[in-house]
């Protein structure tokens, strides 16, 4: 018999890096496609976030999510409920509602404790495994909301742990906006403000930016990111995806994602000041093409589809995902976007932490700029198609040379906390 050499030292195996975050947030009919997904396995993302005034409609959802061992996250809507483009009838029906949008006296003393105990028993009683804390837009570091929020938020642990559910964790949902998040005083005087919280992690919610901000906001929200890694839990972007979204997890600025099912992947508070029109409004269905990183209404995605050669660059071409390539992915379009975006983060997870930037850059941006000079030359029957693919191409081109030259000059020196799954923290 053969002897088999034997290693005299053990083989140095490198640590696989906590997974980055992905959270969807439910909207309407997403309850439809979601359970589709975890039916077939799929269920490579953390949660679901849940409106609660479309908790009966959701109610299969959620408790897929529980069997799956995945977060079912309650959004108590308060941010939108203080405005009066958010506020609405089924707003005011929930158990910490008003016949009216919220105001600051209605989180204040007596009334507002009454109105965050309603808050904690709705949680405990449909058994959330994490909660947004009751919280609202800050305008400025001086703004009255600032102080409101901070006690409700520790009346809210408190009242949670009375009603038996202490092992909820528990977000702080920080919407403010751009120019707030981005000038380092004010920065630095809201995380001391907010450091000594309860909160178990913070998901940011940053105004006017999203899947199409510029290449100079992705370098801005790095920067700024960085300086709340010092608070030590995990952070979250918010109502981003996109490769502005992907690039914020590559460089280390967050350790997770959270956007909506093919809507929700920027944060807009423009919509909210003004009472909302009534009437119904439908969605448009659009095609993710993660090739070029473009979401295209179903007529352009068939155009850019229709011949071998376009196939070849921006079909998919992942047999799991879409068997029967381009007409899977233009029929299945939402699971495809799902299937997509989550292997898009698990792909990213599996790169080591200090090697993420450059890979990233070589393996996603890169690529998607080549794709992207393809789509300007094909012939687009309609000149404002044209003109939307130079600016994708642009906007990619700007935002790769941009990374790439941050990435040169500042190398991460700290890499946001991931968050933690529900199965994990068990």
């Amino acid at each position: 018999m053969k002897d088999v050499p034997t290693n005299k030292f053990p083989r140095i195996v490198r640590a696989v890096p906590d997974p980055l975050g992905l959270y969807l947030h439910a909207g309407y009919n997403d309850h439809k496609a979601l359970l589709n997904m975890l039916a077939t396995g799929d269920k490579s993302f953390f949660g679901a976030v849940f409106d609660p005034t479309k908790l009966d409609r959701h109610a299969e959802l959620r408790e897929q999510i529980f069997e799956n061992k995945l977060d079912a996250i309650l959004d108590p809507r308060t941010i939108r409920s203080a405005t009066p483009g958010g506020f609405s009838d089924a707003i005011s029906a929930l158990p910490w509602g008003k016949n009216r949008p919220h105001n600051e006296d209605d989180f204040k003393g007596l009334l507002g404790r009454r109105l965050i105990g309603d808050l904690a028993a709705f949680t405990c009683e449909h058994g959330f495994t994490q909660v947004m804390a009751p919280s609202h837009y800050i305008s400025n570091i001086n703004d009255s909301w600032l102080d409101i929020d901070i006690e409700s938020i520790c009346n809210f642990r408190a009242a949670l742990d009375k009603v038996g559910c202490s092992s909820i964790p528990m977000i702080l949902p920080l919407a403010i906006p751009y120019r707030l998040f981005r000038n380092s005083d004010d920065r630095n005087a809201l995380i001391d403000r907010i450091r000594q919280l309860p909160v178990n992690s913070i998901w940011l919610s940053i105004d006017g930016v999203g899947r199409n901000s510029s290449a100079p906001a992705a370098r801005n929200y790095i920067d700024a990111a960085r300086d709340f890694h010092k608070l030590d839990i995990p952070l979250v972007a918010n109502h981003i995806g996109g490769m502005f979204g992907l690039s914020l997890l590559a460089f280390g600025a967050v350790g997770g994602i959270a956007h909506g099912v093919m809507q929700n992947e920027s944060y807009q508070t423009s919509q909210l000041k003004k009472p909302r029109k009534p009437g119904k409004f439908g969605r448009k269905r659009l095609i993710y093409v993660p090739s070029i990183d473009a979401m295209l209404p179903c007529k352009e995605a068939e155009i850019l589809l229709s011949s071998r050669r376009a196939k070849a660059h921006f079909a998919c071409n992942d047999s799991r995902c879409c068997p029967r390539g381009a007409k899977d992915m233009l029929h299945n379009h939402t699971r495809h976007y799902l299937y997509q975006r989550m292997h898009e983060v698990a792909g990213l997870s599996r790169m080591p932490e200090t090697l993420r930037p450059q890979r990233f850059l070589d393996q996603h941006l890169r690529p998607a700029t080549d794709k992207a000079v393809a789509a300007t030359q094909i012939e687009w029957p309609d000149n404002s198609i044209l003109e939307k693919m130079l600016r994708n191409r642009k906007h990619l081109d700007t935002l790769r040379i941009a990374l790439g030259d941050y990435s040169e000059k500042n190398p991460p020196k700290s890499f946001a906390l991931h968050p933690k799954m529900r199965a994990a923290r068990n």
